[in-house]
């Protein structure tokens, strides 16, 4: 199966967690795909709804559960791209300028 044509629409069986390396950075295939894919309407409101049965669907380390359970945006920001890490707050209901302050957080502790 491609993980990039899912079998069943924007649900797509299972992402597979395959690092990205890059000059500093490591990208987490699997969150990513996630957090993409809930900019569909339906997988979001499902996610709102239940979570942890949408977090089921993609290859996600217990590191990365952890941190989307807690939303904890220092353990998340350095495995995914700042677009799709803004976008996943915004549905979480978390507030721009928490966020943002959040960010600046996370950015002074690394």
């Amino acid at each position: 199966m491609d993980a990039f044509a899912p079998e069943d629409g924007y649900r797509g069986g299972t992402a597979k967690s395959r690092p990205v390396d890059h000059p500093g950075t490591t990208t987490d295939y699997g969150l990513s795909k996630l957090f993409y894919d809930l900019q569909q309407a339906p997988l979001a409101a499902e996610y709102r709804r239940d979570p942890q049965a949408v977090m089921d669907r993609y290859e996600l380390d217990d590191d990365v559960r952890r941190a989307l359970r807690d939303d904890d945006v220092a353990a998340l920001a350095p495995r995914v791209n700042a677009y799709l890490l803004r976008y996943y707050f915004g549905i979480r209901g978390m507030p721009d300028a928490t966020f943002i302050s959040k960010v600046r957080e996370a950015g002074t502790r690394g």
